[in-house]
């Protein structure tokens, strides 16, 4: 295990006992799924750690998260321009390693309610596309004009596409980019399977080896070494919010249940 894994697996082990504590439900998902189950661990040459959580939960994992976490070790960071929370590692130089994306981090990816209807898919998908696209212009850029265009299409889209979807669903989507990509029944995730994770456990969800197999086929074999890489993306306005947070500048709205369907 790598220095990185010690420290990522510290942190899951620190964020778990606060979800426990809760009862705020969490699954591993992706890439530390995959090491779960294949290698009883992390991938080797992963470099981060993925849990899902519940869009429904995000207010109260917002408060514990940020009360009970240890502030000396982390620095969870709830996005005004990101798609899911996540909680980064602090380092002695930290401002520096967060804007050479060096810090290491754990992802907490939102799952929201997804309509089945074909048409409300339709009519979501492109304000899909003006958060994320938000989202990245806003991570790229520290200009006041970008952000006083750009903060108020984010907040617009995340309206429309909470509008565009109901509860009356047993469809659950990730954040992302390729948003039809990551599309499950509720019924998948169901009650957690528990499995050794380093000299851990960590849950997965209740149909973990469907959904990693439709997602990545044979997910059992390693790929070719040359294929072999580590997380891609680094989290979207971190800098920004982090100078925020310590009062250096305006603070903008973070993420919030209230904006996201559930």
């Amino acid at each position: 295990m790598t220095d990185n894994h010690s420290q990522l697996l510290a942190a899951y082990k620190d964020i778990a006992t606060i979800l426990d504590k809760y009862d705020l439900p969490y699954y591993g998902a992706y890439g530390t799924a995959i090491g779960a189950v294949r290698h009883k661990g992390f991938i080797p040459w992963d470099d981060d750690l993925d849990l899902v959580i519940f869009a429904k939960d995000l207010d109260r994992i917002n408060e514990v998260l940020e009360a009970e976490l240890d502030k000396d070790k982390y620095y969870y960071h709830n996005p005004s321009a990101d798609s899911h929370p996540h909680v980064i590692i602090r380092t002695e130089n930290f401002i520096e390693d967060i804007k050479n994306q060096k810090a290491s981090f754990i992802d907490l990816f939102v799952l929201m309610d997804f309509p089945k209807s074909i048409i409300r898919q339709g009519l979501m998908y492109p304000f899909c596309g003006f958060e994320l696209l938000s989202h990245k212009i806003l991570g790229d850029h520290d200009s006041g004009i970008v952000k006083a265009i750009f903060y108020p299409i984010e907040l617009i889209s995340r309206k429309m596409i909470r509008f565009f979807s109901t509860s009356k669903t047993d469809l659950v989507s990730l954040r992302a980019v390729q948003v039809r990509k990551h599309v499950w029944k509720k019924s998948d995730y169901g009650t957690p399977v528990v499995v050794d994770f380093e000299d851990t456990t960590i849950p997965l969800p209740e149909k973990y080896h469907e959904m990693l197999t439709n997602f990545y086929g044979d997910y059992m074999t390693p790929p070719p070494e040359d294929q072999r890489t580590g997380a891609a993306g680094y989290p979207y306005s971190l800098l920004n919010d982090y100078l925020e947070d310590q009062g250096e500048r305006k603070k903008h709205r973070r993420l919030s249940s209230k904006d996201l369907p559930k």
